[in-house]
């Protein structure tokens, strides 16, 4: 018990940190899209930070898995390193019994993950997609770039020559075409946006307007200051946005599935992928323990070891993608998602139980023979 406890705590903390880390490069490897948006559209940068938290339970799906895989590998490897396995099997402890604690784990990082899936995910990914979807549609912010013709809208047309801080211009010549009787030109020094009673409006000094009817006939005025209503906020039709299958729960995608026939195969791949990978960290810990505690110390090193569960871990986890892909096209093929994880756990244990390995079976299959 005191032993099981040791090195469960040394295998959590260990998971708790690679799960970190493996959550930090998915956090940059996915933040530069955010950015950009965040950019372009003006948004405060605390939406980025937003919009990473609402991301989070997405990419635990991925992080969590190997995350475990990687703590409970280096603790056992740490273990094997110390020669404290050789004095665990020495006393008379079996594979599965000292590989109890990192199962332990795996079935508590099974469970989160059942958990995150089913209620945490669909939940927050609905809140990052509002959010983005709010940003991209944001309105209170004109985007403008100097030296460059801007359509503001159907009806307005913007240049600036120069583009200082805080939204003050120099040098600006706009056309508005809201009235379609009349052409209205106007050309400024200098000028500033502000955003008013939801309304933009572009404040100009020292210009002349220039105003021409269907006529062609022209009526220039000079001024000193002019006000020009940029873009009513109010009025403005925001893009409907499509909802996504991470934003439904396992019980409503059963159901767009029965309802859906054209799109049955992907909806119950999407929500029976919920429930299968829970099972990845219970396999990928099998993986470690089988290569770690059922393999001759003396003729394999570690880094084989490290390597070689690696290569059987991606081989596994594009099993696990190959068959939600198949259940994509027949989704009558959606009992093979649960028959995969479920032959791998029960071969594992098997395999740890009887305490297999290479030589064993290489010593039953000589006496055979002979």
């Amino acid at each position: 018990m005191i032993l099981t406890r040791y090195i469960f705590n040394q295998t959590i903390k260990n998971v708790i940190i690679s799960t970190i880390v493996f959550l930090g490069v998915i956090w940059l490897s996915q933040s530069f899209k955010t950015i950009k948006l965040i950019i372009d559209k003006s948004a405060n940068f605390s939406d980025f930070f937003i919009l990473s938290a609402f991301s989070i339970p997405n990419w635990l799906l991925i992080a969590l898995p190997f995350g475990t895989f990687a703590g409970c590998m280096i603790t056992y490897l740490k273990l094997e390193t110390d020669k404290e396995i050789i004095v665990m099997k020495t006393a008379g402890l079996s594979s599965i019994k000292i590989s109890f604690p990192a199962l332990l784990v795996a079935f508590l990082s099974s469970s989160f993950l059942f958990l995150n899936s089913h209620w945490i995910l669909p939940i927050t990914y609905k809140h990052f997609k509002i959010l983005q979807n709010e940003i991209r549609n944001n309105s209170k912010e004109l985007i403008i770039k100097d030296n460059i013709f801007v359509d503001i809208n159907k009806n307005q047309t913007i240049f600036i020559g120069e583009l200082n801080e805080q939204n003050h211009f120099k040098e600006i010549f706009i056309q508005d075409r809201t009235n379609p009787m009349t052409i209205v030109e106007l050309y400024s020094k200098s000028g500033y946006l502000v955003f008013k009673k939801n309304q933009l409006i572009l404040f100009m000094d020292e210009g002349t307007r220039v105003s021409t009817d269907n006529s062609k006939n022209s009526t220039i005025l000079d001024f000193k200051n002019y006000n020009l209503i940029i873009e009513d906020l109010g009025s403005k039709n925001y893009s409907k946005r499509i909802v996504e299958y991470n934003e439904y729960n396992f019980f409503d995608l059963i159901t767009k599935a029965n309802q859906n026939a054209s799109k049955k195969g992907k909806l119950l791949a999407e929500a029976h992928s919920r429930n299968t990978v829970t099972f990845l960290p219970i396999v990928f810990i099998l993986i470690a323990m089988i290569m770690i505690l059922n393999t001759n110390y003396s003729r394999i090193i570690t880094s084989y070891k490290k390597s070689f569960s690696i290569v059987i871990l991606i081989i596994i986890q594009s099993i696990f993608i190959m068959i939600k892909n198949f259940v994509h096209t027949n989704a009558n093929l959606w009992p093979l998602m649960y028959c995969f994880p479920f032959i791998f756990i029960i071969l594992g244990i098997t395999i740890l139980h009887k305490n297999f390995t290479l030589k064993k079976i290489k010593n039953k299959s000589d006496m055979k023979e002979a």
